[in-house]
């Protein structure tokens, strides 16, 4: 765990990403196990001249991992990517094609498109120079013979182990990659989802607000759902207002809410429509059912005694009830609920209409 935490430190340079830092480290990382790898087996075959060559890279790839660490990764991709060309240059110079250090020139292709943060024409003409060293290269082995012939064990050996590496060069840059983006996604859509329901939220009482009961009556509507719609007022509730003050009628507004949201949880949806109303929507009942649950409801509210800086404020609710008709737009609905609100506080509040 202190090697993944060690290479996946973050970096304190704001104009370089962490991603960068660790595909960098870990790509230098396999690059330096290859050259360790191929230098002692160059050694064990008696190539003294390839030993060295291995070894200074070996060095070079280290260098380019400590430079991640001193919020200098994209002097360590440069790096990288001059000294890896100038490696496979030499090393195919001098072992010929069979070798196989040009596969490299492919990992490091996808390494500075992960890495880097040049612009698209850049990576470009990145990607058609590697092309043209590679093929620059086939070339020359087609006309030249190596500097140092290698016996049948060695290219054997050097073909397995770049093979091995540059999967494995390959696989840790695009599983790295994939992971940040991948990571990325999931972050912006969950944060997405957060603004989403923000925006449907009041910001008080932490209920639906009027737009998001539009769109979900509007979906019931559209599912062809039953339902019917409440608009409660709590009484007199500028009287709170003025003998408490406005932090006190919020606290009431907070306490009320949150009693209507746990009581409709598992029968519909309530909001708050505007001030002091609240709206509700009953599922899948008819008209009756629906006056009793909020019977029950103005009995709670009613003995509900709410705390605030040590006085105790007491408040009831009146409410207008009407089932919803395919025969009628919501708003008839809504507007007729409405009026038998009013109907209700003209007869004295604390009651129900339907």
């Amino acid at each position: 765990m202190r090697i993944i935490d060690f290479i996946e430190k973050d970096v304190e340079n704001a104009n370089e990403t962490k991603r960068a830092s660790v595909i960098m480290r870990s790509f230098s990382l396999v690059m330096c196990i290859y050259f360790l790898i191929q230098g002692i087996c160059l050694a064990v075959c008696g190539q003294w001249a390839g030993m060295g060559v291995s070894l200074l890279c070996l060095v070079g790839y280290v260098v380019a991992f400590g430079y991640t660490y001193r919020n200098r990764t994209k002097t360590a991709m440069r790096y990288t990517f001059l000294s890896t060309i100038i490696w496979v240059l030499l090393f195919v110079v001098l072992f010929g094609w069979d070798c196989g250090a040009q596969h490299f020139l492919f990992a490091l292709l996808i390494l500075f498109i992960a890495v880097s943060h040049e612009s698209t024409r850049r990576k470009i003409l990145a990607a058609a120079f590697l092309c043209m060293v590679r093929l620059i290269l086939y070339q020359y082995t087609g006309h030249f013979e190596p500097l140092i012939f290698l016996n049948r064990i060695a290219i054997s050996i050097m073909q397995l182990i770049n093979t091995v590496s540059i999967f494995t060069a390959l696989s840790v840059i695009v599983i790295l990659f994939c992971q940040d983006s991948l990571s990325m996604e999931k972050k912006l859509v969950a944060y997405n989802e957060r603004l989403r329901e923000t925006s449907m939220r009041d910001p008080l009482t932490k209920l639906y607000n009027r737009r998001a009961m539009v769109e979900y009556m509007n979906e019931l509507v559209a599912g062809g759902a039953w339902f019917n719609i409440a608009i409660g007022d709590i009484d007199f509730f500028k009287k709170v207002n003025d003998t408490y003050g406005h932090e006190a009628g919020d606290a009431v507004l907070v306490h009320i809410a949150g009693l209507l949201a746990s009581y409709m949880e598992q029968k519909g949806r309530v909001c708050r429509w505007g001030g002091e109303e609240f709206l509700l929507v009953f599922e899948d009942m008819n008209g009756e059912k629906a006056k009793q649950e909020l019977e029950k409801i103005r009995n709670l509210v009613s003995q509900q005694k709410i705390g605030y800086k040590g006085q105790t404020i007491s408040v009831t609710m009146t409410f207008g009830l009407d089932e919803y008709s395919s025969h009628h737009p919501i708003d008839v609905t809504i507007n007729s609920a409405d009026q038998k609100l009013y109907m209700g506080k003209s007869q004295g509040r604390n009651r129900v209409i339907f």
